[in-house]
């Protein structure tokens, strides 16, 4: 009972944490944005008005993990392998929430406004877009990770764990991530504290938009990872027939026109956005095999080196070259990352790919390896699953005596090179016999 508490507790921190994380942060701010809004009202009822939109954030942020929970539950039922933020490794999956998260963004830019169903009037309207945005929040938060989160993650989607451990898991998770917006509009002295409404709401909210369109942008990195290159780039027509339909919706069917046309002018855009996918705009054909290397500085390094053109010279995830590497005394750094972890890719511009770094990887001998989990690769996810792992990012450096170091989700470049340095120091570059 006491590991479950802890580990609950843990699930809290993690979701907690994750709202500082950049896949979440966007939505954060516009949902404080609107209560900000919200605050225009001064005949009494902006308190209640900002509790019922914190419940229904909090509503939305728990129905949508409750899902993933039973979702989960049933994989694991059936005998499927589960990890965190693995949806993302579905291109179908990852081009929808390109387009959600760019529609979101040309909202916010004034291209349209959803005053109805995003902001609505205080107290009348709008709690139903509160939900919708909590269900957002709730399914941007799966491709990051934070400290505490990886080891709550393993305790809910272990082969070994009962369906309400899952559920247990995933719930306080959720309800971690809900809490900042639910505890802001809960407690009036904080509300209070908002900043008062004003010009500054147009330009903070533009500016969020622009935020939402970098995390399109970000997203679509992982599309071009998965899919060919004639599937990617119809996918960025299909996305400016979305951008013009969405603005023909408010352009031509606005509030102020008659209800006939109104329900006309939604009837064409969905015509049009059906017959764009249905006519070759959508299309989703897997990337050529090996047409992604594991880095792009390595044309013309030799196998051997760690280091190439101020560049660590990662290769490609290779179960049988690790295996030599450790019988010829040269431990591994494997990377576990994929092009949707928005954590993976934070940590290896900011800690990884460093000169301290570099100079570690040569100093030691250690050979960098990268598994990538971009796309289904039930290879890679047998060895995540060995270290105890449900999720990435996952750093590891395997020695030679097949012992393994295994580092937290939450690096530092001073501890990667401590641990390549403690390494070297077993396994001193020396002693490495010379790989054919």
């Amino acid at each position: 009972m006491i590991e479950i508490l802890q580990q609950i507790g843990f699930g809290l921190l993690g979701g907690l944490i994750l709202n500082v994380m950049p896949c979440v942060l966007p939505v954060l701010t516009m949902k404080v944005f609107n209560l900000v809004e919200h605050s225009k009202v001064t005949d009494g009822s902006s308190d209640h008005t900002r509790r019922l939109h914190g419940l229904a954030y909090t509503g939305g942020v728990l129905l949508m993990f409750v899902s993933l929970a039973l979702v989960v539950i049933g994989l694991k039922a059936a005998g499927d392998r589960v990890g965190w933020g693995m949806q993302f490794q579905n291109p179908q999956f990852v081009a929808g929430m390109i387009g959600l998260i760019f529609v979101f963004g040309l909202n916010a830019l004034g291209v349209f406004e959803w005053n109805l169903s995003l902001s609505g009037r205080p107290g009348r309207q709008g709690y139903g877009a509160s939900v919708v945005n909590g269900l957002f929040a709730a399914i941007m938060s799966t491709p990051c990770s934070a400290p505490f989160l990886g080891t709550a993650a393993t305790f809910a989607l272990g082969s070994d764990a009962p369906w309400w451990r899952t559920l247990a898991m995933f719930t306080s998770i959720g309800f971690g991530l809900a809490s900042p917006f639910l505890l802001i509009s809960m407690v009036p002295a904080i509300g209070r504290r908002l900043p008062r409404p004003g010009p500054w709401m147009e330009t903070f909210k533009q500016l969020m938009g622009f935020s939402l369109l970098a995390a399109a942008v970000w997203l679509y990195s992982t599309l071009q990872a998965q899919v060919s290159r004639s599937a990617a780039t119809d996918f960025l027509w299909y996305l400016l027939l979305l951008s013009v339909v969405v603005w023909g919706i408010h352009h031509f069917g606005g509030v102020l026109y008659s209800t006939a046309r109104r329900m006309t002018v939604r009837a064409i855009a969905l015509a049009l956005l059906i017959g764009g996918g249905a006519g070759g705009l959508l299309h989703f054909e897997p990337a050529a095999a090996g047409s992604a290397e594991a880095s792009p500085h390595t044309a013309g390094c030799q196998p051997t080196d760690t280091v190439c053109k101020d560049h660590i010279a990662w290769l490609p995830f290779d179960a049988k070259r690790v295996q030599a590497e450790r019988q010829a005394g040269r431990p591994v750094f494997m990377d576990y990352t994929a092009e949707w972890c928005a954590n993976c890719k934070t940590n290896e511009k900011v800690f990884i790919e460093t000169q301290k770094v570099r100079d570690a990887l040569v100093a030691s001998g250690v050979l960098p390896m990268k598994a990538d989990l971009t796309n289904d690769n039930d290879e890679i996810q047998g060895w995540l699953d060995k270290l105890g792992r449900s999720g990435i990012p996952a750093y590891v450096i395997y020695m030679p005596d097949g012992t393994q170091d295994l580092l937290p989700e939450a690096i530092t470049t001073e501890m990667l090179v401590e641990r390549l340095g403690k390494a070297a120091a077993r396994f001193p570059p020396k002693q490495v016999a010379a790989h054919p």
